[in-house]
């Protein structure tokens, strides 16, 4: 019997849409719609909020450097901007444009690659601009590092590419498909890459042979794709109903993928837990939902929030999620369990 819980610890309203949020130990630093970069810390009983700065017309994306205080954010005006969560460190821009920079990604040991239209812009782990990518065919729709921070995954329209950044010179490599490529996800282990179509199919690629597993069937664009943990399982969504298959053993082609249905409405986040076995899904149903997708189908709790839910973030080691909503809620949940922890 699984018996776990999701249980409120903490809730702030930020009065502000939360369009992305990412943690480092205690503080979540938050991307806010109407334009606030905020940094919330948990570290007193009490929840603190500080302002960190802003982007004109709205934030669109927020990414935390592993291992340092530093905070990258990226937005409607066209800059990247370097925070630090230390106060006394002053804000630095890294670039200027005219184009929306809507995708920041860091690797393991601290680059920093945002995507701007068709240009991915590359920065050393000290901020220093190393230069840009080629420009793809067509506006990168997601950025992904493998976890040896070697490689970089761009999701384009007809093709993924895969950028192999270090040691130089770049060499690239593209997989071609027959419709636009929405996410890019590496396998924890490195050895799959894995993107969500807009043509209702899933692509699955093997890195040592260049192999292509296609899964059809979806009803709607694959906007959401999230590794387990061990590198077996991706939960995948297009609606309301998450997909996870089983890419252990000869992998997804030609077997059963299972199929979680909680939500009444489209699903917009889901989060594998860092370490562990737990999926969080939340949707504009307003509901988080837990599930353990290798051993049950349905959820093994499901929270009601206030308003749609934008964003899902579990904490580096696994306790805690944080839950961002359209409306301006951040909330902070424990992951409870009363059993055994259940095999990784």
């Amino acid at each position: 019997m699984i018996d776990a819980h999701l249980a409120k610890r903490a809730s702030i309203a930020l009065d502000t849409y939360i369009v992305d949020c990412v943690w480092s130990g205690d503080s979540v630093a938050v991307a806010g719609g109407e334009g606030a970069v905020l940094l919330v810390s948990r570290a007193t009983a009490a929840l603190e909020v500080r302002k960190l700065g802003e982007h004109a017309l709205g934030t669109l994306a927020v990414a935390w450097q592993p291992g340092s205080g530093s905070i990258a954010s990226s937005g409607q005006d066209g800059t990247v901007m370097l925070w630090n969560a230390d106060a006394s460190v002053a804000a630095r821009q890294l670039n200027t444009g005219r184009t929306w920079t809507e995708h920041l990604s860091y690797a393991p040991d601290g680059k920093l690659a945002a995507a701007t239209g068709k240009t991915v812009h590359l920065w050393s782990r000290e901020g220093d601009r190393i230069g840009e990518l080629a420009p793809h065919a067509s506006s990168v729709a997601a950025i992904a590092w493998d976890a040896s921070g070697r490689e970089l995954a761009a999701a384009t329209n007809r093709a993924m590419w895969v950028h192999r950044i270090a040691p130089p010179p770049v060499a690239s490599q593209p997989y071609e498909v027959p419709s636009a490529c929405l996410t890019a996800a590496f396998s924890p282990n490195g050895r799959m890459l894995a993107s969500g179509m807009q043509d209702g199919a899933v692509h699955l690629w093997y890195r040592t042979t260049g192999r292509d597993s296609h899964m059809r069937g979806y009803g709607a664009r694959v906007a959401l794709t999230q590794w387990s943990a061990n590198s077996r399982y991706l939960a995948t969504s297009a609606g309301s109903q998450i997909v996870v298959w089983d890419c252990g053993g000869k992998g997804p082609e030609g077997s059963t993928p299972r199929e979680l249905q909680a939500h009444t409405d489209r699903i917009d986040c889901l989060a594998y837990q860092p370490g562990g076995p737990w999926l969080a899904s939340g949707g504009r149903d307003w509901r988080v939902a837990l599930w353990w997708p290798g051993k049950a189908a349905l959820p093994v709790d499901v929270q009601s929030c206030g308003a749609e839910v934008s964003v899902l973030r579990w904490s580096p080691d696994g306790r805690f999620l944080a839950v961002g909503e359209r409306g301006g809620q951040l909330s902070f949940y424990a992951l409870v369990t009363k059993s055994a922890s259940p095999a990784r």
